[in-house]
């Protein structure tokens, strides 16, 4: 079993990771990076800027409607319109300042005070119950590492050069290298964003999970505007799974799954009708994870209890496994034959095998195929420092060449080369360093490379570095192949090869019998 041993040590203090060239990872002073991959980029660098001009609140709006408006609004239309400007809340505080406007308006002011106090000692209570929310990777866990304005999660668009980045006021702004404007996406319901996915084959449309549930923006990639208007922007929303938790596209997106905070219920949107079916609901802990496989025919799902399920999309039954802790983060691989998944207590990277036929074919028991226990190193100048330890997140770039291990406590990203002959090899590639003291928060591969790869880290300062990889990509072996090899067979456990030579153990992660879940009506959702 491959662990952190077999990297090489980090870069040296003073120096960050600029870029990977034919398997090796080299190291600049910062300005030196950000010119290196400016220069590899050339015209397709997207520059992620931060800080921009803040967006107007509530009270600025309405002094610059007093400016404007010539006639008297009563004290109700001003209730009325706030709440239709910024909701619920805003009404409240709105009541509360029109006291003076009549006995009603002041015995309502005194009940929209009290309100408001018992909200903000909910919040606070809140605040120090744990939730399994907050155990999860989502942006809005991670926005307590950023700064106020910074960038908290990003994800690329799968066909074109664009880049989404979630800042921590709730709001999305839009990058792209083939326009200067940087569109701003703000809704009175974006709130407590926890995850933002482009939508394939769609050159505009970007789903935002968030409190008041899905928001689908389109963007005129002609047309393009600062500030996109109410009417770009299409509410999903179902009881079920309101606020969102996580969602996840179809590769062909038609289709939307998403699952809901402190719910058990795994529900899929059809996008172009608008409608909406359950395709699964337990009786178990809440779903924290899922993750749509490549070609379609599987869904991931992670649970906040110690298991987790893989359903397959024709007739919605599932496999579910049983763990030693909850599942952190999870990737497949480029064919949808492999998946990886690590879990919140133990360092260690697991491997599942599927095959193609009849039911979910999953294998019995997930293989342990690296360690990532922490470990203490020296660097050149002397230095020991910690690499390793729990796992954050786990990013596989699209074709499976290149494995980022996003660690929680440590400033340093394991980089593994990935490769399937016929099955799963993993090779050291080294470690990824940012500034002194920037801890990475999250990363996304980019998605529409011919060769190659572009790793974009956001780290604990709130800034984006983008890492270009250069390198000869290899053909995947074709997925009926991959099917027959060792590692794919539901019935025998074997080990799993590495170019390190270093055999994989396997976990007691043990695999629950098969499994039938509710029908969906109608064939809506049977994969294409």
């Amino acid at each position: 079993m491959i662990s952190l041993e077999h990297l090489m040590q980090p870069p040296p203090s003073g120096q960050i990771t600029s870029h990977e060239s034919h398997g090796h990872l080299y190291s600049s002073e910062p300005s030196e990076a950000v010119m290196t991959t400016k220069n590899w980029l050339g015209q397709q660098f997207v520059e992620v800027t931060v800080g921009q001009e803040p967006v107007r609140t509530a009270h600025s709006k309405q002094e610059a409607r007093d400016a404007f408006y010539a006639h008297k609004e009563t004290a109700w239309q001003r209730v009325m319109f706030a709440y239709y400007e910024d909701g619920w809340e805003a009404a409240l505080k709105e009541i509360m300042n029109s006291r003076t406007d009549g006995r009603i308006l002041q015995a309502a002011s005194k009940v929209a005070s009290c309100t408001l106090k018992l909200l903000r000692i909910a919040n606070k209570v809140q605040e120090l119950l744990p939730s399994p929310k907050r155990t999860i990777s989502s942006a809005t866990s991670l926005a307590a590492h950023g700064t106020g304005g910074s960038v908290v999660s990003v994800a690329w668009h799968p066909h074109t050069c664009t880049l989404a980045a979630v800042f921590c006021d709730d709001t999305v702004r839009v990058f792209s290298a083939s326009y200067s404007i940087t569109p701003l996406l703000k809704h009175r319901l974006q709130k407590s964003v926890t995850q933002i996915a482009w939508m394939p084959y769609s050159a505009s449309q970007l789903a935002v999970g968030c409190e008041g549930g899905i928001l689908l923006w389109t963007l005129d990639p002609v047309n393009v505007v600062t500030r996109p208007s109410g009417s770009c922007v299409m509410l999903l929303s179902h009881p079920s799974t309101t606020p969102v938790n996580a969602l996840s596209w179809h590769p062909k997106g038609n289709l939307l799954a998403c699952v809901g905070d402190s719910s058990s219920v795994l529900l899929v949107w059809d996008v172009g009708r608008e409608v909406s079916e359950v395709a699964h609901c337990g009786r178990q802990d809440s779903i924290s994870i899922v993750l749509w496989s490549p070609e379609g025919s599987r869904v991931f799902v992670g649970y906040a209890s110690k298991t987790m399920r893989v359903f397959e999309t024709q007739n919605w039954s599932y496999e579910w496994w049983s763990l030693d802790s909850p599942v952190q983060s999870a990737v497949w691989s480029a064919n949808g034959h492999v998946l990886l998944f690590v879990t919140q207590e133990e360092p260690i990277l697991f491997c599942i095998g599927f095959i193609d036929g009849e039911g979910v074919g999953g294998a019995k028991v997930a293989a342990q195929v690296a360690d990532f226990t922490a470990k203490e190193v020296t660097l050149e100048s002397s230095e020991n420092v910690i690499v390793g330890g729990a796992v954050r997140q786990l990013a596989w770039d699209p074709r499976s060449e290149r494995l980022a291990v996003i660690f929680r406590q440590t400033e340093y990203i394991a980089l593994f080369h990935t490769s399937f002959q016929p099955s799963l090899h993993l090779a050291p590639g080294g470690f990824i360093r940012g500034e002194m003291g920037r801890i990475p928060v999250t990363a996304s591969f980019r998605q529409n490379l011919a060769s190659g790869a572009v790793l974009s880290v956001v780290w604990s300062s709130g800034q984006v570095q983008h890492i270009p990889m250069r390198y000869a990509s290899r053909e995947m072996a074709r997925p009926a192949n991959i099917a027959h090899s060792s590692l794919l067979s539901p019935h025998i456990n074997h080990n799993i090869s590495f170019n390190t030579s270093v055999a994989a153990n396997i976990s007691l992660v043990h695999r629950v019998p098969s499994l039938p879940t509710s029908p969906l009506i109608g064939g809506l959702f049977t994969s294409p």
